[in-house]
């Protein structure tokens, strides 16, 4: 039995929020900087050449009001985001040493922290569960082709998408506890699923696309605990790939 562990972070504004496309890299940055561990941003869970940073992040879960003409986004004077992790010091860390900042500048915005709350943990107790996906879940290839590097960006019902998804568990896991999984993960897309397109990044210069809906997650308890809370897929430390337990 597998309980997930993570906090709600909620933050307010004597004013609307206004942010530009892209905010995501915003919250990144809050996280990072209440973490105050330069190792996990400059190193982190190493496999082989890859580096994990074993943590997912929703964005904020207020709806905002879209400026097309300025792309800018309104939110109400309360935002809240969700923040999970397998590994308990990097919760402990930003829950803690958020309350150590009085004031938080988000891009032209003055935010102050109000709360932050544990959610209670669904318990996994068998092999198989369903799971929507909060933000976009991202799984890529890249090719060079003319010299040029091109990305693919996979789909659920391509099973690249699965077995990339499948891989990159696998290597997290490997990562953190030092020794391959004993269960494989398999997923499997439910109805209908879908694409996003998310801007990322200094100027909004990275752009990603990756998949929402529902899927059938396979693999024992201990492993669907530990990549629910890291993530699935690709970049989920910019804020990619977490998902909630539905069933």
């Amino acid at each position: 039995m597998e309980d997930l562990l993570r906090i709600k972070i909620i933050l307010e504004s004597p004013k609307s929020i206004v942010l530009q496309v892209g905010f995501n890299s915003i919250i990144q940055w809050f996280i990072y900087s209440n973490i105050k561990d330069s190792w996990l941003h400059d190193i982190g869970f190493k496999y082989e050449k890859r580096q994990f940073k074993l943590f997912s992040f929703s964005s904020f879960l207020e709806k905002a009001q879209f400026i097309n003409e300025k792309k800018l986004f309104i939110f109400p004077k309360i935002v809240s985001f969700i923040f999970s992790s397998p590994v308990d010091w990097i919760i402990e860390n930003l829950a803690s040493k958020s309350f150590t900042t009085k004031k938080i500048s988000f891009w032209q915005n003055e935010l102050y922290l109000s709360e932050v709350s544990v959610l209670k943990p669904p318990q996994i107790t068998q092999n198989e569960i369903k799971i929507r996906a909060i933000t976009p879940i991202e799984v890529h290839s890249t090719f060079q082709i003319y010299k040029q590097k091109k990305t693919y960006y996979y789909n659920p019902y391509e099973k690249e998408f699965s077995l990339l998804i499948a891989n990159n568990a696998a290597k997290k896991w490997e990562a953190f506890y030092k020794k391959p999984p004993e269960s494989e993960l398999k997923l499997e897309p439910i109805g209908f699923n879908k694409e996003k397109i998310v801007r990322f990044g200094s100027k909004n210069s990275l752009i990603i696309k990756g998949w929402t809906g529902n899927f059938k997650l396979l693999a024992d308890s201990k492993m669907l605990g530990f990549i629910i809370d890291a993530g699935l897929g690709n970049r989920n430390s910019q804020g990619f790939g977490m998902v909630e337990v539905i069933q």
